[in-house]
């Protein structure tokens, strides 16, 4: 044990934090019956450039999700805030088609239905927060507004999940206004587009923190029987910026699973940058600390376990893809991406070609892969790209 009574004992030649909650069980790597693992990822298997899909409107790539035929729908959103948004088919290598979309401004998340319509989250302009239901094909658009606007509204932040092949949404909306912030969380029958179930979190966030998440809030993870989990910052004490990444479980009625869970400790400064789910459920953070960042995983349902890997740094730790066989990771770099190994900790640089000034803006997992969205100066300024890696 050091002075703050963490264990830093080696097992398996990686440092071992002190547990924060120790009455769960730990995550204790790969499930046994997970899919093989594709690799690391090392090489870009298309690039494609996006700026066709807009002629003579310059927008820019806010989110991508992957289609079963190895291709991609992407939203461009136009810096003209009056010009609507355009959600862009790419099949293989090429732009296949785009539709027009009324605005989602601030959106927290872009998912694929079994039937092929694409569901977009987020700020619906004034009507409130919620999704719009589009099809990629003839842009039809059907909305929900699962939490209307309110007047002295001041900020809002959100998350969504969609298990994949389910049709129930979770959207979360932390929202500021007057009278101070609401956490709340709801589940939309897509089909229907009614909300079957929705919750205040104010009394479960208050157990672990005495502020509500606002801009704290991490990440949703939809679990594979159905319901959630939350990550956000917790703050234990009255001090503010002294915080905890903080898990919360929900079941499919949004109803509570066990308590709380504390990731790490106060003392470890620890700030949530970024949050992947894994496909039996397991949740991954990556976390800002005094020393770099630390990439941590909870099993669905259960406790604070071992590191998984340290980062020298957390300038690139704001995305983070996780592979169903949950071996290997995939984050930004200065260069493309950092493929990560979450069973040892090793990583592997994949440099894109882009220069001289690249922004990676997220990542997300495809099975085999990973869809890379940014922006590259080559062939043009500003120019806005989807990458397909793979191993």
């Amino acid at each position: 044990m050091d002075p703050l009574g963490h264990d830093r004992s080696a097992v398996g030649g990686r440092r071992v934090r002190g547990l924060a909650s120790t009455d769960l069980p730990a995550y204790g790597g790969p499930p046994p019956n997970a899919p093989p693992s594709a690799g690391p990822l090392t090489r870009v298997r298309a690039a494609v450039d996006l700026t066709p899909a807009t002629p003579g409107v310059f927008a820019r790539v806010v989110a991508a999700v992957a289609t079963p035929d190895g291709g991609a729908y992407v939203l461009l959103s136009p810096v003209d805030r009056d010009v609507p948004q355009s959600l862009v088919t790419v099949r293989g290598d090429a732009i296949a088609g785009a539709v027009p979309l009324p605005r989602v401004e601030d959106v927290w998340g872009l998912h694929l239905l079994a039937d092929v319509p694409v569901v977009v989250t987020g700020r619906l302009a004034h009507e409130g927060y919620g999704q719009r239901v589009v099809d990629p094909a003839t842009g039809a658009v059907r909305t929900t507004v699962v939490v209307p606007a309110q007047d002295g509204e001041v900020s809002a932040v959100g998350r969504s999940a969609l298990l994949a092949g389910s049709a129930t949404l979770y959207l979360l909306a932390s929202v500021e206004d007057d009278d101070g912030t609401r956490d709340l969380l709801a589940a939309v029958d897509l089909a229907s587009g009614r909300v079957v179930a929705d919750r205040d979190l104010g009394e479960d966030v208050a157990v672990a923190s005495r502020y509500p998440m606002g801009g704290q809030l991490g990440g949703l993870v939809a679990r594979p029987g159905g319901g959630v989990t939350v990550v956000f910052d917790a703050s234990p004490t009255e001090v503010a910026e002294d915080r905890i990444p903080t898990v919360l479980t929900y079941d499919a009625d949004l109803e509570p699973v066990g308590e709380p869970v504390r990731v790490t400790d106060l003392a470890e400064g620890a700030e949530t940058q970024s949050v992947a789910g894994g496909a039996d459920g397991a949740v991954f953070l990556v976390a800002a600390v005094r020393d770099g960042a630390w990439v941590l995983g909870v099993p669905d349902g259960g406790g604070a376990g071992p590191l998984l890997a340290q980062l020298p740094d957390h300038i690139y730790s704001y995305a983070l893809a996780v592979e169903p066989a949950q071996v290997w990771a995939v984050l930004p770099a200065a260069t493309g991406a950092l493929a990560l190994d979450l069973t040892s900790g090793e990583t592997r640089p994949l440099a894109v070609g882009c220069g001289p000034r690249l922004d990676v803006r997220n990542l997300y997992p495809v099975v085999g892969g990973a869809l890379m969205i940014g922006e590259c100066d080559a062939p043009r300024e500003d120019t806005q790209l989807l990458w397909f890696l793979a191993p």
